[in-house]
């Protein structure tokens, strides 16, 4: 395959640069004097390649595809929904798009690592699909692919920051539709990543601010990007390195969408792969995310321990709250949620369960008592709770377990 990288007097410019605005993702070469697109045939994982892997993954036992919409030229923009057998309507929802911008190549490549990795039959993918549900558009944008825009679709705009345009492109318009549907289903999405790549020739998160956000919202997204950092160790920058809407929210991007319609409850974040001659690892980059995924939603446990590791440290183990989300606003319209917790030690030991919000204030005591080896559930009732996440709090005597639970008052 011919792989294009830009010139080494363009690339100086661009690393050397400095800070950018707080506002921008990627460093727009298309406004850059002396900046010539190339042809379309020297952009990496073309739509050829695109049409051939869905070929491949369609026959898949564990994948569906289908069409969400068409970009300005017709092209379908095809989905990926990845879970195991079963019904899939209790699993969480994880949402996944790539090539917005069509010079981003990287980004298509550490998705069609993830789709690989979720298809491998590996420990990761079980525990993953098992008790959850993958969603994968992997090019947004294929008319600027086939055309060769650097970052542009057919009509000469830039898809990012279409969101609240009126009216917005085709492709966006299909991409909202699609959350606005699936937001209101039994299992909305609560992890939601854009993959980029960025000429700054570092991987790293684009951390939104309290000023755009909240404190909470912050927490989480450090609380993510730390995770993903521990599975991929000199990878990944810290979530402060790229730090953005530090005046406010910008109402043009995805993540603004997300925010502003559904604030805590969904964590949605853009990933930026490297995008020059040092780029790679994407298998790693995967598994990373998929791992960061995976703990943050409490499928997976720490990436330093194994299972009998956790149970011979802390003594008791908590599974995920379900339904979650749950309250009667939400699409099930469930009051109160099941909480299942064991003891997996040898004799009784004393347990107190509690209800945080994100800055860690106690709202509720669950359940407190001597809990006999073997498990229990619980059913929960939230008095007094406002609409958002929450932090369940499992406290044994030889240490602690958390999950997030979502409650829709």
């Amino acid at each position: 395959m011919i792989s294009f990288r830009m010139p080494a007097a363009v690339a100086l410019l661009v690393l050397g640069m400095g800070a950018v605005s707080a506002q921008d993702k990627c460093f727009d070469l298309d406004s850059e004097p002396g900046w010539i697109s190339p042809p379309a045939w020297q952009w990496d994982y073309t739509w050829q390649e695109l049409e051939s892997d869905v070929a491949q993954w369609s026959e898949h036992p564990l994948v569906d595809i289908s069409v969400i919409g068409r970009s300005v030229q017709q092209r379908p923009l095809y989905l990926l929904t990845i879970t195991a057998s079963g019904d899939a309507s209790s699993r969480r929802r994880v949402w996944l798009h790539a090539r917005t911008h069509p010079i981003e190549s990287e980004g298509s490549f550490v998705m069609r690592e993830i789709v690989d990795e979720l298809l491998s039959g590996s420990p990761l993918a079980d525990s993953l699909l098992s008790r959850c549900v993958f969603q994968a558009l992997p090019m947004l944008n294929p008319d600027g692919v086939v055309a060769g825009n650097a970052r542009t679709n057919a009509r000469g705009v830039d898809l990012e920051s279409n969101w609240y345009a009126s009216p917005s492109e085709p492709e966006v318009e299909a991409l909202r539709a699609y959350f606005t549907r699936v937001m209101q289903e039994t299992n909305p999405i609560e992890v939601a990543l854009n993959l980029h790549s960025s000429y700054r020739c570092k991987r790293y998160f684009v951390y939104h601010a309290t000023a755009g956000t909240s404190e909470a919202y912050t927490r989480l997204e450090q609380r993510f990007i730390a995770l993903a950092r521990a599975r991929f160790p000199g990878g990944i920058e810290p979530y402060t390195y790229f730090v953005s809407w530090t005046a406010g929210t910008p109402s043009r991007y995805p993540e603004s969408w997300f925010w502003l319609n559904f604030k805590e409850a969904v964590l949605a974040l853009t990933y930026e792969d490297m995008n020059c001659e040092t780029h790679g690892e994407y298998d790693k980059t995967a598994r990373a995310l998929l791992g960061a995924i995976g703990e943050y939603l409490g499928v997976l446990g720490p990436v330093t321990r194994t299972p009998s590791a956790l149970a011979r440290d802390h003594g008791i183990q908590l599974d995920q709250n379900f339904p979650n989300p749950f309250g009667p606003s939400s699409f099930s319209g469930a009051q109160e949620t099941r909480i299942i917790f064991r003891n997996t030690g040898r004799k009784p030991e004393q347990v107190r369960m509690t209800v945080h919000d994100l800055l860690g204030r106690k709202m509720a005591v669950v359940w407190e008592g001597t809990a006999a080896p073997g498990t229990r559930t619980v059913a929960y009732r939230p008095r007094g709770l406002a609409r958002g996440v929450y932090i369940l709090k499992a406290q044994g005597e030889r240490g602690a377990v958390t999950r997030l639970m979502n409650y829709l008052k």
